[in-house]
């Protein structure tokens, strides 16, 4: 029974004389450069918009509406695994809070697992730092803003939690001293 509604449905798609348009089936390397514009393009543009205070902090938690955007803005057929991205916004201390993104499993070299933005809230200053799938499977710690990389060499046990801890770390160490002033009568 299959094969003759088959047959059927067949003779009836040849015969009709329209002629169906072929979408373009994008190659890896169309996909590859997507995700690369995603992840180290389009991200530190909106940090940037951050630090110039264009863009609210929070906007850079709400994935949901980037897929339409690039889509109008930059390519109709901007592909991403859109299913398999996600951010979580994540509480430092008083000074500082993350955007975790959990980006789909990398495929090749530069592909980031995991990106974070750390979000100073009382300067708006912000730092994108990823967690990059690189040559040889080793795995590189990076960060990137709109003129410029930087790589901060080879990180073992790249985990989630250690990719956190590391960038919490960072916080601390760039969290502002704070200074106290004595009068002289305390002297």
């Amino acid at each position: 029974m299959n094969r003759f509604w088959n047959k059927k449905i067949d003779r009836k798609q040849r015969d009709t004389g329209v002629e169906m348009e072929q979408q373009h089936v994008l190659s890896d390397e169309e996909k590859h450069s997507y995700r690369y514009f995603l992840e180290y393009k389009f991200i530190p543009d909106l940090v940037a918009g951050v630090s110039k205070g264009k863009i609210s902090p929070e906007s850079i938690l709400h994935t949901e509406g980037w897929e339409d955007f690039l889509k109008k803005c930059v390519d109709a057929n901007f592909f991403f695994e859109w299913d398999d991205l996600r951010c979580d916004g994540i509480k430092i201390n008083d000074t500082y809070v993350m955007a975790l993104y959990f980006f789909p499993k990398p495929q090749q070299v530069p592909d980031a697992a995991y990106g974070a933005v750390l979000i100073n809230t009382t300067t708006n200053h912000t730092v994108y730092y990823t967690l990059e799938y690189s040559f040889d499977g080793e795995w590189v710690l990076g960060s990137t803003n709109q003129t410029k990389h930087l790589n901060y060499g080879k990180f073992e046990n790249p985990d989630l939690k250690n990719f956190i801890d590391w960038v919490v770390k960072r916080a601390k160490e760039t969290a502002p001293v704070s200074k106290t002033a004595f009068s002289k009568e305390d002297e």
